[in-house]
């Protein structure tokens, strides 16, 4: 039997010995608009939903793998055709369960850092397509991923990796030094420290955290590097038969210490530097990444490119926008028909889209929401593709450095970087999110 999503709940029916199944193995929330009235423009899915759409316009069923079904809600529910409940942290569990669809599986995959190695021992056991599962690529971890840079010679910063929980914690690299969780995805609990004050804050804060969702426990190991003063850019693409195909070049600006979290980033389809191209290649091929998504991210440091982080899946929603739209590659078409073994459709940039960009609303502060405005009256904007505020009255507002510290974005294209950046920054400037600090004792 297989289920169709109906409204969450799954209605069975028998399964026809051709049904040809596309698998996800968990996949990101998407943050949405708080309420309608709060969001113009283009609406975002996360890449592992844009990617199931995709397949199931090849005529292909859905299947979502979680650990946790409710995690998700009625998010994502239109475009699963079954849900299955699994750990999904266990290749083996993946496959068994893999195996009760019936009909043939086509694809197996994943778009969250914490199950790619999961989903690519997987689908290398069902002789499906997909990156080698031994890559530090897919490792969710920052220090196994710095260990092969190192071996292989390509340029990081210096760094160690400590227990979060050690006393009299203090930075073998010096001050200022950037400090994040080696299994966070970057995506919890960033700072750059300046002093051993700094870092046992952030230190604190991470061991108290138990849980990144879905049930995932923290490893409570904290990667501290050396900083790396200069231009921050991220490169995002696909890894096809082993040779890396950069899709668009993007330059970040990072939020002000001690948090340390993306601010701002522009797409662009020019490399910055001469030898970029090549540093990305010495990565990829260091990380074992043979196939599949990339976004990594690095640094101009003084001698050249110093990694930062590569993850090997796509951007996230926002950002992923933005390369597809100076790129004009569909990445989550790209991805599916990469996993399917189709031929691969090339980019058709728009001339007129040099540069995308998108800027997040944050807050300076932690505390409670207390009016939300303008969001309406920036849609006029030449440009604009997207603006969202995904926090609401009454809400509460949490400092940049995790995920509850976005309180929106907005996303703009123009002729040039310098344009689009300008038409991001006024429509920002036009939305208003009021936050009340909260009162301590």
């Amino acid at each position: 039997m297989t289920g169709s999503s109906a409204g969450g709940q799954h209605v069975l029916r028998s399964a026809p010995a051709d049904d040809r199944w596309f698998v996800a193995v968990e996949l990101l929330r998407r943050s949405s608009p708080a309420r309608p009235e709060l969001g113009v423009g283009e609406r975002l899915d996360v890449p592992g939903v844009a990617q199931l759409e995709r397949a199931r316009e090849r005529g292909l069923r859905t299947a979502v793998l979680a650990r946790d079904r409710a995690f998700y809600g009625d998010d994502a529910a239109w475009a699963v055709d079954r849900w299955l409940e699994c750990d999904t942290l266990d290749p083996a569990a993946v496959v068994a369960e893999v195996g009760r669809l019936g009909g043939t599986v086509v694809a197996v995959t994943s778009t969250v850092d914490t199950f790619l190695r999961p989903a690519a021992v997987a689908a290398r056991a069902l002789g499906l397509h997909g990156p080698t599962p031994g890559a530090a690529a897919l490792s969710n971890d920052e220090a196994v991923l710095r260990a092969a840079m190192d071996d292989a010679g390509v340029a990081v910063a210096p760094w160690v990796a400590v227990c979060a929980g050690e006393p009299g914690l203090t930075s073998a690299v010096g001050y200022p030094c950037v400090v994040a969780p080696v299994d966070g995805a970057r995506r919890w609990d960033v700072a750059l420290a300046a002093d051993d004050r700094e870092l046992r804050t952030l230190a604190g804060r991470h061991v108290g955290r138990t849980s990144y969702g879905r049930g995932i426990r923290p490893r409570h190991r904290l990667l501290v590097e050396q900083y790396v003063p200069g231009p921050r850019h991220a490169a995002d693409g696909f890894v096809v038969e082993g040779r890396p195909q950069v899709h668009a070049w993007s330059e970040q600006v990072m939020t002000l210490p001690p948090e340390f979290t993306e601010l701002t980033l522009t797409a662009t389809r020019e490399a910055p530097v001469r030898g970029a191209a090549a540093f990305v290649g010495a990565v990829l091929a260091a990380a074992g990444l043979d196939s599949g998504p990339f976004h990594l991210e690095f640094a101009l440091g003084p001698t050249g490119p110093v990694l930062i982080s590569l993850h090997a899946r796509p951007a996230a929603p926002g950002a992923q926008f933005c390369v597809d739209r100076v790129s004009g590659v569909d990445s989550a078409e790209f991805a599916v028909a990469l996993l399917l073994g189709e031929p691969l459709a090339p980019g058709r940039p728009d001339p007129a889209v040099a540069a995308c960009s998108r800027m997040y609303l944050m807050s300076h502060l932690a505390g409670q929401v207390r009016r939300v405005s303008g969001v309406r009256d920036v849609a006029g904007i030449p440009g604009l593709a997207v603006a969202e505020v995904f926090t609401d009255v009454g809400a509460g507002a949490e400092l940049p450095g995790t995920p509850a510290g976005y309180l929106g974005h907005v996303i703009a294209s123009g002729s040039s970087p310098e344009q689009a950046r300008r038409r991001a920054a006024f429509a920002l400037d036009g939305i208003h999110v009021d936050v009340e600090a909260l009162l301590t004792a």
